[in-house]
């Protein structure tokens, strides 16, 4: 097998984003999290860009597990969708070798149903018969055909993974097929210009082809790997099924499709953010796979790639495009195009017609002549009304738009101060700093206000004076030792945002193992409305996300510092759960009422030993409280303290969750064993495989 430098693929200094695309017929769709845009360099040489508004998505798509499953059948329906729009402005601007004669069939339906909708009911003529014979070929066909050698072969499990090898293998067969094909080597180029220049954003380069060229054209969150993923998956799920009737298998096969579907999303975008050993494994068949469904791409399809994914990064409010564009995605050649409207292929009569459509009244009229010469010609927009006034308005603000944007770059400069020139000193100044290149591109974002997707379309711009200032500011603070979260003031928990500072911890990654058990456990005792106590609450991480993720729980937050209890209440509101928390000052149980009782008591205490502290970097050990890291001499002081005194705050059959050290399962074990007030003592592993929390049940 070929050795893989995964560090090229699981790029620490990358940031996964939630940017995906797809190879189209002579280009690339690319998606945004507001837009899509299908860019193509059509045989004639020229790029055309097609973007639109994505659809909300559904709510259930908050949900793991189900998301996957409607994600496998929106891909299904979407990815044909974009393969036909492809096609049609191919089949539309191409020479006229590339055009195909309507048949029979596409006549009678264009003339009984009209284009728009005969276009429609086709396009799910061909998802329906493309789904039928790949449930033909990579389901039926090969339970059937390993039904022959039930003859021999008696053990169920051998059969199955018979079975599931003999899919994959005829999966793989048919890629190795059609890629002989000359036009799906030009998609698989595409496709494999989609994943370097996904690779070139998450790493923060300027989206050049020279820079994409540097990467993969593996990624791992690919529709290939998620692909593999449900082959793997069926294969190893079917093998603990038996080996029914035929009728039975392959209704047991379809059946659980969707349930597949929804194991190998997760997993795809567990693979997406993680870089692990146990990642890799489980990446490595879909990786390898892409080796076959992407091709080294040019530069000139780079840039197709490039123009797409920028075409989704634009403003909320930047208008949709359908028409020929240069490789920066402004529209050129003689198309006018206005959000809403049809494309019209020509240009305004005068040369100054582009100053009088800008000024007042003068520009109403004359765009108003020139809709009237439009309509002598056969020509139509969607928006226009009776008398023209609100497209001729329409035409006014284009041109109004396009005397802003020159304006705009009229304060190109190749000064320090561009936010491009400042992004690089930035990166080089914060170069020795692990993920240095990405912390100065968020520390950025924050000085300026802009988002990522901004902060590329507006590289060439000036800096406000008083952003530049700030921005070196908190470089300068990095480069100290300041934490990047106190910097921002705020991280990421749980997907909610967390306000940080100095006088509070800053929450981990390895603390969302800690919740999203006491959540699982939550749910499993079915409590109505929870009674949940979270001690020693810090910043609120913990006791704010179980109040956001369990909406019935009433949620009590105790802090022994003040300013710490301040920074919890201002989370909860940030979070709009303040109404269901509340929050105590005081020492531990000291802080409750002596007879207060609750279902649930989490915690994540001081736990590091006194000696240790000064071991660790620079960023913890002086920048973070000592108060809410030192655990005293061994470390298992607060331990000690709950195990004491949280039992006369727990109902009966109430839990007790307790973060704790890597290295600390046991001890912390004892320690509640000793207490003789808790049964079902056992700990929880992280992502890592490390320990990371201790769970006891009240007796």
């Amino acid at each position: 097998m070929a050795k893989l430098d995964y560090s090229k693929i699981f790029i620490k200094e990358a940031c996964p984003t939630s940017i995906g695309g797809q190879a189209v017929m002579d280009g690339v769709m690319m998606q945004g999290p507001e837009r899509t845009a299908i860019a193509m360099r059509l045989p004639s040489g020229e790029l055309y860009l097609k973007t639109k508004l994505k659809k909300e998505q559904p709510k259930a798509m908050k949900y793991p597990f189900i998301r996957g499953i409607i994600a496998f059948a929106m891909s299904l329906v979407n990815g044909m969708s974009t393969l036909m729009e492809s096609a049609d402005i191919l089949e539309k601007y191409a020479p006229e070798e590339y055009a195909e004669e309507e048949g029979r069939f596409e006549k009678w339906v264009n003339g009984r149903f009209g284009e728009r909708a005969a276009w429609n009911i086709l396009m799910s003529v061909s998802l329906v018969f493309a789904i039928v014979i790949s449930i033909a070929l990579f389901v039926i066909f090969p339970t059937w055909a390993v039904n022959f050698l039930g003859k021999w072969i008696k053990n169920a499990i051998v059969l199955n993974l018979t079975e599931g090898v003999l899919r994959i293998l005829i999966y793989i067969g048919y890629i190795v097929l059609i890629r002989k094909m000359e036009e799906i080597e030009t998609l698989f180029r595409y496709h494999g210009a989609e994943h370097k220049t996904i690779h070139c954003y998450e790493n923060n380069l300027e989206l050049t082809p020279e820079n994409a060229q540097q990467f993969y054209t593996l990624h791992p969150r690919c529709g290939t790997s998620f692909l593999m993923f449900v082959l793997i998956i069926s294969l190893l799920l079917f093998s603990l099924l038996g080996w029914p009737n035929l009728a039975l298998r392959i209704i047991s096969r379809l059946v659980l499709i969707p349930v597949i579907a929804g194991i190998s999303y997760e997993l795809l975008k567990w693979a997406g953010r993680s870089d692990g050993r146990l990642v890799r494994i489980l990446s490595y068949p879909g990786l390898m796979l892409q080796k076959l469904t992407t091709a080294e791409p040019t530069n000139e399809q780079l840039e197709v790639a490039i123009l797409s994914l920028k075409a989704v990064l634009v403003d909320k409010d930047f208008p949709v495009i359908d028409g020929f564009v240069d490789k920066d995605g402004n529209m050129i050649g003689d198309t006018f195009w206005k959000p809403g409207s049809e494309v019209m292929s020509k240009k305004l009569p005068e040369e100054d017609a582009e100053e009088e459509a800008a000024n007042g009244e003068e520009g109403i009229n004359k765009a108003i002549e020139f809709l009237n010469e439009l309509d002598s010609e056969g020509y139509t927009m969607v928006e226009t009304s009776e008398d023209g006034v609100s497209l001729a308005q329409g035409i006014a603000d284009h041109f109004q738009e396009e005397a802003k944007q020159r304006a705009i770059k009229n304060r190109f400069t190749n000064d320090i101060t561009t936010i491009e020139n400042a992004l690089q000193w930035g990166q080089a100044a914060l170069s020795m700093i692990e993920n240095g290149k990405n912390e100065a591109r968020i520390i950025l974002s924050y000085a300026t206000g802009m988002t990522q997707s901004q902060i590329i379309a507006h590289s060439k711009e000036l800096m406000k004076e008083d952003d530049f200032e700030e921005y070196e500011r908190r470089i300068q603070d990095r480069l100290t030792g300041t934490p990047l979260q106190y910097i921002t003031g705020v991280q990421d928990f749980m997907g909610i945002p967390i306000r940080v500072n100095r006088n509070v911890l800053i929450p981990r990654l390895d603390t969302e193992v800690v919740v999203e058990e006491a959540l699982k456990i939550i749910e499993e005792k079915g409590w109505a409305h929870p009674d949940v106590l979270d001690m020693c609450t810090g910043s609120g991480a913990i006791g704010v996300s179980i109040a956001v993720k369990s909406p019935e729980s009433i949620v009590t937050m105790t802090d022994i510092s003040e300013e710490a209890l301040k920074t919890a209440m201002q989370n909860a509101g940030l979070n709009e759960v303040n109404r269901k928390c509340v929050f105590l000052l005081g020492d531990m149980f000291d802080a409750l009422p002596p007879d207060r009782e609750y279902d649930m008591i989490i915690c994540n205490p001081p736990y590091i030993e006194t000696k240790e502290i000064e071991r660790l970097s620079i960023e913890v050990r002086e920048k973070e409280p000592r108060l809410a890291l030192d655990g005293g001499k061994d470390g298992l002081d607060f331990y000690r303290r709950i195990a004491k005194d949280a039992g006369a705050h727990l109902r009966t059959g109430g839990v007790l969750v307790l973060e704790i050290g890597y290295d600390q399962a046991g001890s912390v074990k004892r320690i509640l064993g000793k207490a003789k007030t808790f049964t079902d003592i056992h700990k929880i592993r992280d992502l890592a495989g490390l320990d990371r929390a201790i769970i006891a049940e009240r007796i």
